[in-house]
């Protein structure tokens, strides 16, 4: 197996054999791993405007270093935890192919045109090209993301294991992250702020 489910690639790294040996100090700085997300910049404001509403109803209930980098890593857990929970791995990977299509597949554009048929006979026929003008809304913003080795080797392994469902597509952690925090964000951009959804944030947080 060669393929690397993440850009930093824990997995191979350990069926290959290599081992970092650098000592207490070397392993307690080496077990902190950074990735890095990537989303659309109108998701990434719509989420300061959640967490800023989240301070505005809970005041000092929401800890000072709460940012959307740790809102990526609480929705990031709670995903781990319902795999850990038994959920069927057929269902994540029809759930995760399904935010692969809707995130992270560019859509083409369709075009009409006048196709000749003979000299002075034309049609119109509708063809589809991709659009590689990016307009102001399709912006992308980058967060770096703190993990623990373990939590991205986690999603790693996940990602292989989903291999016989995807029938070949690969999802790395990085889309996997991304596909659960935009359906979150997706979720308040429909619903609202609901009070349901901030006090399972709240309730998280006590818990993080």
């Amino acid at each position: 197996m060669k393929k690397s489910y993440s850009s930093l690639n824990i997995l191979q790294k350990r069926l290959s054999g290599v081992i970092d040996s650098k000592g207490l100090f070397g392993f307690l700085i080496s077990n902190r791993k950074y990735l890095t997300i990537s989303m659309p910049y109108y998701d990434y404001i719509r989420a300061k405007i959640f967490i800023e509403d989240l301070r505005d109803n809970y005041k000092e209930e929401i800890p000072y270093q709460f940012d959307i980098a740790v809102l990526l890593h609480m929705l990031y857990d709670d995903f781990l935890t319902q795999v850990k929970k038994g959920a069927k791995n057929e269902q994540i990977a029809n759930y995760l192919l399904a935010g692969k299509r809707r995130y992270f597949q560019k859509k083409p554009q369709q075009k009409r045109v006048m196709k000749p048929i003979t000299q002075y006979i034309f049609e119109f026929e509708t063809i589809e090209e991709e659009d590689d003008v990016k307009a102001e809304e399709d912006k992308t913003a980058y967060i770096e993301l703190r993990m623990r080795e373990s939590e991205v080797l986690r999603g790693e392994v996940l990602a292989h294991d989903l291999l016989c469902f995807t029938k070949g597509v690969e999802i790395s952690v990085e889309e996997m992250i991304t596909i659960v925090y935009l359906d979150f964000i997706q979720n308040v951009k429909s619903e609202g702020n609901s009070l349901k959804v901030q006090k399972s944030i709240l309730s998280h947080l006590k818990r993080y």
